[in-house]
């Protein structure tokens, strides 16, 4: 699994904010380097199956101006091949208005490759603080092997 896929879920994770209730937000991710685990050599001769785990901060700005800095921690698997995405990831976030669970989809954004940027539309959900079992959308763009940014949507009322 590549360093730069990893990456690219933990920028999902900078969606949570304390009044954020049925906002739309951007932020931007700045990653630690991807511990790698596992994988195997396929036939064509390339990695796959691998895994690996990061972590990083976040800031995030939502539409009423407010902002949001926390950290966040990821763990993403290559998919097989023909899958719907490339990667999946599942991260957990932490700021000062609670914690909150993310789960990607991504893509490559062009030939398939370490250094190629990853597409990826996901899901949030915050599990404690004030905004506890609330859900969201997500959006990033994982553009360099320590950066991301993306975009969000808190849904419904609390």
């Amino acid at each position: 699994m590549r360093k730069f896929h990893i990456l690219m879920t933990a920028a999902a994770t900078v969606l949570l904010g304390s009044s954020a209730f049925a906002q739309s937000f951007t932020y931007d991710v700045v990653w630690e380097p991807v511990d790698f685990v596992g994988g195997m050599t396929g036939s064509d001769g390339q990695p796959t199956g691998g895994a690996g785990i990061v972590s990083g901060t976040y800031a995030t700005k939502f539409s009423d101006g407010t902002t949001q800095k926390g950290s966040v921690r990821c763990i993403g698997q290559d998919q097989p091949d023909n899958a719907l995405f490339d990667l999946h990831f599942s991260c957990t976030t932490k700021d000062s208005s609670g914690t909150a669970s993310l789960i990607y989809g991504c893509n490559y954004l062009g030939k398939p490759g370490p250094e190629t940027p990853l597409g990826c539309v996901g899901g949030i959900e915050a599990m404690t603080g004030e905004a506890a079992k609330r859900r969201g959308a997500l959006t990033m763009e994982w553009y360099s092997d320590t950066n991301a940014r993306g975009t969000g949507q808190w849904y419904g009322d609390k």
